[in-house]
């Protein structure tokens, strides 16, 4: 087949790019399955190839001036050998070790930008040679570990399963990146009324991801995702020293979901009214007691308190605790809440789910897991490394591009059973009920969670954390409440889950990228409100910081910093406290 050459953002011809293209990553499977034999050892059994074009657009504005603007279209290919057979093969502890980053084939995993067919086989070959070469390493590593080790957790290496022809249409309408620079410039003005906020942006990530995907087994798939993130934020200097941040950070599935500029306006204006509490709040150091966590902060919990401990490699890898490997059929959760996770959920409300999708990166079609029922642990994550539980995959198979696919959460939803929810101003009047039958004084109220961080390993502590970014340290006798910072929450997941007291209220969606053993991957949460009898938090920050010498050059009166209009704010703020 004759090679073609195009520019970088032109678009191919429909029939080539969705034909040709696995037509090609087709033939290198053939010629690969049947050459790549070396007299005495195990051949290959299975191979993969995945290819990813990623036209992405990358925007940030501060200050009125858009600080960075970069376009550009970048190809990547994946390659996935197995030696053996599917009882026993290469793989080791479902593939969480492997560190795919670290070996030789991570120098070749470029494809050509232009998607020329001839240089595309020619990469693909390249690949494929080096990660034959370290699977038949692996392989006898396997093999010896067999002598040295009681692989008590040993089970069969690879599902079997049904091949998957499924082809999406791809599109190559550029992104509106005039308008979008153009709104996000002015929007950013704004700042240079605000010489208190520090580090201000606005940062625009446009991504449109053509894959396809191709398997010795016959599965032929071609995919489009878009994802947009879209975000507004800032940090401001407290009395005590602390840079404390402040954002609205919006996920969106589509171009035609980003808002308009009224909408990004009132975003703004949030973000910096919010900075402004923050600088007048305190800290309480440390606290110990109940906390009622609304919905996008109790998914975060969930996330990494249960989600990453029902991923099923978890439950075979060496390393792991495997939290949870011996609860199938036992209560984890209270009674009322089921727990499931499902790709093929779009839309939450007018909200696009940003984990959402149709195939996963092993070419097993995305479909809803069943976790827990009514509190009782039913099952786990499954992509094509079976585990003691089940041998088949639930379409669960993710990764970056790059690291093996594990199983990985998508969309992890947790949800009321009908009759067990209460109202917001239920679960606020428990809080208050709960904290008085402990003897507290204080109860607190967390809106929203900024990011979070788990350990699963068996040589760590197990533990998780949560940065929130909205608290409130609630007054069970008097009622008033007021806003709290630097603090962050910790604890045990089995000892957190088991805290759960009450559930409810309208369910909320957490979004974002989460980072494991395979990469970073789009995922969302959607839980209720729950009320936790006892949460601990820690104090956040360790190090203060002073004021910079000079103000910002366009808030400078002349007087270098040394009565300059924001420096008098700053007195008369600490004055009238």
């Amino acid at each position: 087949m004759a090679a073609r050459s195009l520019p970088i953002l032109e678009p191919l011809p429909r029939s080539t790019a969705r034909d040709s293209v696995l037509e090609v990553m087709a033939r290198e499977l053939t010629r690969s399955m049947d050459g790549l034999q070396v007299p005495g050892s195990p051949k290959p059994y299975f191979m993969q190839y995945t290819l990813r074009r990623a036209h992405t657009l990358r925007l940030k504005a501060a200050y009125g001036s858009l600080v960075k603007a970069r376009e550009a279209v970048q190809s990547q290919i994946y390659a996935d050998v197995r030696v053996g057979s599917h009882k026993f093969d290469n793989v080791m502890d479902g593939g969480l070790d492997t560190r795919a980053e670290e070996r030789e084939s991570s120098d070749w995993v470029d494809a050509p930008d232009d998607l020329d067919l001839a240089a595309l086989q020619v990469s693909l070959w390249k690949l494929s040679q080096l990660k034959f070469d370290e699977a038949q390493q692996d392989y006898y590593d396997h093999r010896k570990a067999l002598v040295s080790e009681y692989l008590r957790d040993e089970v069969d290496a690879f599902s079997r399963e049904t091949p998957l022809v499924h082809r999406e249409e791809l599109r190559h309408d550029p992104f509106p990146r005039a308008a979008w620079e153009g709104m996000l410039r002015d929007l950013s003005r704004r700042f240079l009324q605000h010489p208190e906020v520090h580090d201000p942006a606005i940062t625009l990530v446009a991504e449109r991801v053509h894959r396809w995907l191709a398997t010795s087994e016959g599965t032929r798939v071609v995919t489009e995702d878009t994802f947009v993130e879209l975000s507004i934020g800032g940090w401001i200097l407290t009395d005590d020293g602390v840079y404390t941040e402040a954002s609205r950070d919006l996920y969106m599935r589509s171009v035609e979901e980003v808002p308009s500029r009224a909408t990004l306006e009132r975003l703004l204006d949030d973000v910096i009214v919010e900075l402004g509490e923050l600088q007048k709040a305190e800290t309480p150091g440390s606290f110990i007691g109940p906390a009622l966590l609304a919905g996008q902060a109790a998914s975060t919990l969930f996330h990494e308190a249960l989600g990453h401990r029902l991923e099923g490699e978890r439950l075979v890898a060496r390393g792991e605790t495997r939290t949870f490997a011996q609860k199938v059929g036992q209560r984890i959760l209270p009674k009322g809440l089921d727990v499931f996770d499902d790709p093929t959920i779009t839309r939450l409300g007018d909200r696009s789910v940003y984990g959402s999708y149709r195939v996963d990166d092993q070419g097993v079609p995305a479909m809803r897991a069943t976790l827990v029922e009514d509190g009782v642990l039913k099952g786990f994550l499954q992509s094509r490394n079976p585990t003691a539980v089940s041998s088949k995959s639930n379409g669960h198979g993710r990764h970056d591009g790059v690291q093996p696919p594990t199983a990985r959460m998508a969309n992890f939803v947790v949800e009321p059973r009908p009759g067990t929810a209460l109202t917001w101003e239920q679960l606020e009047a428990k809080l208050v009920e709960v904290a008085k039958s402990q003897g507290r004084r204080h109860a607190l109220i967390i809106h929203r969670v900024r990011a979070g961080e788990t350990q699963t390993q068996a040589y760590d502590f197990q533990v998780f954390k949560g940065e929130p970014a909205e608290v409130w340290l609630l007054d069970v006798e008097t009622g008033k409440r007021r806003r709290v910072r630097d603090i962050e929450l910790i604890g045990t997941p089995l000892s957190a889950l088991q805290r759960i007291v009450a559930f409810g209220g309208d369910p909320d969606l957490d979004q974002g990228y989460c980072y494991a053993e395979s990469g970073s991957i789009p995922v969302s949460g959607i839980a209720p409100a729950i009320l936790l009898s006892e949460v601990e938090m820690q104090q956040g920050s360790t190090t203060g910081f002073h004021e910079p010498l000079l103000p910002p050059p366009f808030a400078d009166d002349g007087s270098h910093g040394r009565t300059s209009a924001l420096r008098r704010r700053g007195r008369r703020r600490r004055e009238t406290r």
